[in-house]
């Protein structure tokens, strides 16, 4: 299963993955506890961990798969808080594995909500590994682009003869 797979459902707590789907809602596993339900989709709303982003200064976001990155690289110098920890501890976590988030649209709750995600997920064996960001190799580097391919034009073909 990839973070993709993992659901938040509004108005319920913990995370799920996808059994089923039907015309007017889905079936859903809780990570945490197994039950299978169903959810409407006219009174839930549903998101993919894979969509969900966290506020930046500059308009700008962080993907939640980044932040758990970050918590998980961090996990041994920076313990992670408890849950019900005191706002204070929360934001002075979120500072130091996510400096640049915004502290104003980023809410105590949603921090809470992150750091139960990040528990849910390590149980499961479920947080992202680093994507390793490859380098071009020294063959793509030498081939030419197509746009780099010149034709000889006309003209030059006409002095040539």
């Amino acid at each position: 299963m990839e973070l993709k797979d993992v659901l938040s459902i509004t108005g319920l707590p913990g995370l799920f993955s996808l059994v089923s789907t039907k015309n007017n809602g889905m079936v859903v596993k809780s990570l945490e506890d197994g039950r299978t339900q169903f959810v409407s989709s006219r009174i839930h709303g549903v998101s993919s961990l894979d969509n969900i982003s966290v506020y930046l200064t500059q308009e700008e976001t962080a993907e939640l798969r980044e932040v758990l990155i970050e918590m998980k690289k961090n996990e041994d110098s920076i313990p992670l808080p408890e849950v019900k920890a005191e706002p204070a501890q929360l934001k002075a976590y979120f500072k130091k594995i996510v400096p640049e988030y915004d502290e104003e649209k980023v809410h105590v709750s949603d921090m809470k909500k992150m750091v139960k995600w990040y528990a849910t997920l390590k149980n499961h064996d479920l947080i992202p590994a680093e994507e390793e960001k490859s380098e071009p190799s020294e063959e793509e580097e030498s081939a030419p682009n197509e746009e780099e391919k010149t034709e000889p034009s006309e003209e030059t073909e006409k002095d040539v003869s």
